[in-house]
C-alpha cells in the first residue's frame, strides 16, 4: 500500500469534513446541468489555435459575472483573473484550461445529443469542458462563501494546441510571475475522472528545407536533386537510436518538393515530430538532425561546382519543454488524495503534454486533470462527451486548491510544502 503524507491526508479529511466546503462539493453536482449549458455555449464559439478572440472575451465576460476580480485580458487574449486571498500573502495557485481547439472555422456547426445522453461535437470535450468546469469551481466557491487564505487565479489560455505550442500557459506564467508567487499550477485537460499528468513529454518540431538549381531530367541529368538531397538527409536520420526510457521517438512527418515530373526537384521540404520525457534527449536529438540535414546536402552535392550545388536550411518551428516531478512529488500525492476523496481511484499517467509542462519548465508543482468522465475522437470531428457524474473534476479541483491556497477559518494553506 502506498505510503501518503500524513499532514496532507489530514487537510483532505478537514476538508470534506468541512460543512461549508460539502455545501461547494455538492454545489458543483447539484449544478451540473448549468456547467454543462456554458460549456455547450462556449463550444459553438469557433476558436481556432490563434483566433480565440471572441471566445476569450465571453469567456472573460462568463468569469466577471461569476465573481472573478481583477480579470484582464492580455494582447495574446490569454484571460485570467483571481479570488483574492485573506492574507494578502502575494502567494496564490493557479486553475486553468485552454480556449483554443484543433478544428477550423466552419467545422463546428452544432451539439447534436443522441439516446445515451452524449453531446457530439467537436471540441465539446477538448478543452471546453474545463473552462466550464472552472466557472462552476468558481461559482461553488463564491455560493459557500469559502476565501481562501491565498489568492487563486483562474484563466483561460490560448495557443495550447498545435503549433501554438503552450505558448499561452507560458505568457501566462510571465505575467503572474510580476503579480505573485505561484505555489502550484492546476490544469484541466484530458479524459475520465482517474487520469492525471503530473510529468512533461517535450516536443520537437524542425522544418528543413533543401533547394538547387533544378533543370531537366535528362538534359542536365547531372546537377544535384534537392529530393535526392531530403531523401539521403531522411536515411541519415534512420540510424539515430533513441532510448525506451526515458521514451524517446522521432518521425518524419510531412514531405514536399518538387515541381514537374520530367525535372530534377529545384526544392523539397520535410517536418520532424520529436517527443521524449527527456529535455537531455531532445538536446541530443537537435544535434542528430542538425548533422543529419546537412549531411545529406553534402552527399548530394556534385565534386564538380559548375553543376550547381544544394543549399539546406532548417529551423526549429516548435519547442515545448520536457520535465518531470519525482512520483512521490506531494503534487502528486495531493491529487491522488483528492481523487480517492471524490470516490475514484486515481491514475497516474507517465509523460503527458499538456499546459504543465511550462510550469514544470519553471520548476513550479503542476498538475492536470482529467475532465471528468468519458469522451471519445478528440481532436476528430466525431467527438463526443458524456456528461454523467463529470462533477468529480470539479469537486478534485476544489479540493485541491483549498489545500493549496488554504480555506480562512477552516484549514491552513499547504501550498508552501509542495
Amino acid at each position: 500500500m502506498e505510503t501518503l503524507a500524513q499532514d496532507l491526508k489530514a487537510a483532505v479529511q478537514t476538508l470534506t469534513e468541512d460543512t461549508r466546503f460539502c455545501h461547494a462539493l455538492a454545489y458543483v453536482k447539484d449544478r451540473l446541468p448549468e456547467t454543462i449549458c456554458d460549456q455547450k455555449e462556449l463550444t459553438l464559439i469557433e476558436a481556432p489555435t490563434g483566433h480565440e478572440e471572441k471566445k476569450a472575451r465571453r469567456y472573460m465576460q462568463m468569469l466577471e459575472e461569476a465573481g472573478l476580480t481583477d480579470v484582464v485580458m492580455d494582447k495574446h487574449f490569454n484571460v485570467f483573473g483571481k479570488v483574492a486571498g485573506s492574507a494578502n500573502s502575494g502567494k496564490s495557485v493557479l486553475l486553468e484550461g485552454h480556449l483554443d481547439t484543433v478544428f477550423s472555422f466552419g467545422e463546428v456547426k452544432e451539439i447534436r445529443e443522441d439516446e445515451e445522453g452524449r453531446l457530439h461535437c467537436p471540441g465539446i470535450c477538448d478543452d471546453t469542458r474545463a473552462l466550464a468546469a472552472n466557472l462552476a469551481v468558481l461559482r461553488a466557491l463564491k455560493d459557500a462563501g469559502l476565501k481562501p487564505v491565498h489568492d487563486i487565479y483562474f484563466a483561460g489560455t490560448v495557443r495550447e494546441e498545435g503549433l501554438g505550442g503552450m505558448q499561452g500557459m507560458a505568457w501566462v506564467l510571465d505575467e503572474l510571475k510580476e503579480k505573485t508567487e505561484l505555489l502550484a499550477t492546476l490544469s484541466i485537460d484530458g479524459p475520465s475522472g482517474e487520469t492525471f499528468y503530473a510529468n512533461a513529454t517535450g516536443i520537437v518540431d524542425w522544418e528543413a528545407t533543401f533547394e538547387g538549381p533544378g533543370g531537366h531530367a535528362w538534359t542536365a541529368c547531372e546537377r544535384p536533386s534537392a529530393i535526392h538531397a531530403a531523401a539521403l538527409a531522411i536515411a541519415e536520420m534512420t540510424k539515430i537510436k533513441v532510448p525506451t526510457d526515458p521514451k524517446t521517438t522521432f518521425t518524419v512527418s510531412l514531405i514536399e518538393g518538387g515541381q514537374a515530373i520530367h525535372g530534377i526537384a529545384q526544392k523539397a521540404t520535410f517536418k520532424i515530430n520529436a517527443r521524449s520525457n527527456s529535455q537531455e534527449e531532445l538536446n541530443r536529438l537537435d544535434d542528430e538532425f542538425i548533422r543529419a540535414f546537412e549531411a545529406g546536402a553534402e552527399a548530394e552535392n556534385p565534386k564538380d561546382s559548375c553543376s550547381g550545388r544544394i543549399s539546406v536550411t532548417y529551423r526549429k518551428i516548435l519547442d515545448v519543454p520536457a520535465g518531470s516531478q519525482p512520483d512521490n512529488a506531494r503534487i502528486i500525492q495531493l491529487t491522488k488524495l483528492a481523487t480517492l476523496a471524490v470516490g475514484r481511484e486515481p491514475n497516474f499517467l507517465p509523460g503527458g503534454c499538456t499546459n504543465t509542462n511550462m510550469a514544470i519548465a519553471r520548476n513550479i508543482p503542476a498538475v492536470t486533470l482529467g475532465r471528468g468522465g468519458e469522451e471519445y475522437g478528440t481532436h476528430t470531428l466525431n467527438e463526443w462527451f458524456n456528461p454523467k457524474d463529470v462533477f468529480c473534476c470539479e469537486q478534485k479541483s476544489l479540493i485541491l486548491l483549498g489545500v493549496i491556497a488554504g480555506i480562512e477559518g477552516t484549514l491552513k494553506p499547504l501550498g508552501e510544502t509542495l
